[in-house]
């Protein structure tokens, strides 16, 4: 597929030089306009912008239109380019040689197509089976349902697999053995093709032999390529605090707390939330009604955090998953977390 080339904009041959090397190392064609008026006609198209030091002050006369992935590239910064980054509306100001490794990268984001900026949703169950695998399964197949592209983390080793739960755990692709010890610039596109999918979701769980648990730098590589790649990460964590879920909930656009409307479920979500709402943003209460539990008004009044949202109790469910067949999204529950995903995705401001 052809893919929007980046844009160079710069007379200085040195500087062109560098910046040409540097894309071939990835496999990237740059588009080159030594003078400002060129740039004019591919301003708004080109997945990146790179405008050097000896052509800012013209760009910055051209008044063109304000975009993001402007960046402004020169030898020591001096006082002009720094005037010259606000008028174009440069998000960064990079020196070469120091900032190659960081230019590479940016570059290489343009090989995969223009960046999504994807919402990371991380789920976390208020004790023992309050339905946080379920619920990440089921969000992430309502997302997909939509023609987003959704990237489903499982997170907890101990959960039994959310392979498992959604009925392809014999389906060929990496587990978190293969990918445990990854460490920076991960392809959001390599990392897609290789695990295994299903109905349009693509997902990381555990293989059946056990693995090394991933390190946190492993979490933050995936997290990087998945927001780079897909319109919706779903992380299912761990009813726990330690350093990989702080990685992840650190990164997290939102953090959903399953708890039921059962006492110890109830005690777990209010020690959970007050202290998730003192490590990361976007913290709610999504509510798992059980009807032979506590009224939801007696859960509600313990919480820190704002309640998000309610899932009906569904008795099938466990039974769905022991038959290997995913959650349905026809169902009241199936309809609960569309509505739930709906909510996610206005606040987030992400395709709904």
């Amino acid at each position: 597929m052809n893919r929007a080339r980046p844009l160079l904009v710069s007379n200085d041959p040195d500087l062109i030089d560098d910046v040409l090397r540097l894309a071939a190392a990835n496999g990237i064609e740059v588009h080159l306009a030594t003078d400002a008026e060129s740039a004019r006609s591919r301003w708004s198209v080109a997945p990146l912008v790179l405008i050097g030091g000896d052509l800012g002050a013209g760009t910055a006369r051209l008044r063109l239109p304000r975009r993001r992935d402007v960046v402004l590239v020169t030898r020591e910064p001096t006082a002009e380019d720094w005037q010259s980054a606000v008028g174009v509306g440069a998000e960064h100001v990079v020196a070469l040689p120091d900032a190659e490794r960081w230019l590479v990268d940016r570059l290489a984001d343009c090989g995969e197509g223009v960046a999504r900026d994807g919402t990371v949703v991380a789920v976390m169950s208020a004790g023992a089976g309050a339905g946080a695998s379920t619920l990440a399964s089921t969000l992430a197949l309502a997302a997909a349902y939509r023609s987003m592209r959704v990237l489903l983390v499982d997170a907890d080793p101990w959960g039994g697999g959310l392979d498992v739960l959604l009925g392809i755990e014999d389906a060929p692709g990496s587990r978190w053995a293969d990918l445990a010890d990854t460490r920076g610039r991960l392809s959001a596109a390599a990392l897609e093709q290789a695990l295994p999918h299903v109905s349009g979701v693509s997902l990381l769980s555990w293989g059946r032999e056990g693995s090394a648990s991933p390190t946190p730098e492993a979490f933050a590589s995936i997290l990087d390529a998945g927001a780079r790649g897909f319109d919706l990460v779903v992380i299912d964590l761990p009813a726990h605090l330690d350093e990989v879920t702080d990685a992840v909930v650190g990164r997290a656009h939102h953090t959903l707390l399953v708890a039921a409307t059962r006492v110890r479920s109830a005690v777990a979500a209010a020690r959970l939330s007050s202290t998730l709402m003192a490590r990361t943003a976007g913290v709610g209460v999504v509510l798992r009604e059980d009807p032979r539990g506590i009224s939801e008004e007696s859960v509600i009044a313990t919480l820190s955090a704002p309640l998000l949202g309610r899932i009906p109790h569904h008795a099938a469910l466990a039974m769905r998953a022991d038959e290997g067949e995913p959650p349905s999204l026809r169902d009241a529950y199936g309809r609960a977390c569309q509505a739930l995903l709906s909510s996610v995705t206005a606040a987030s401001g992400a395709a709904a």
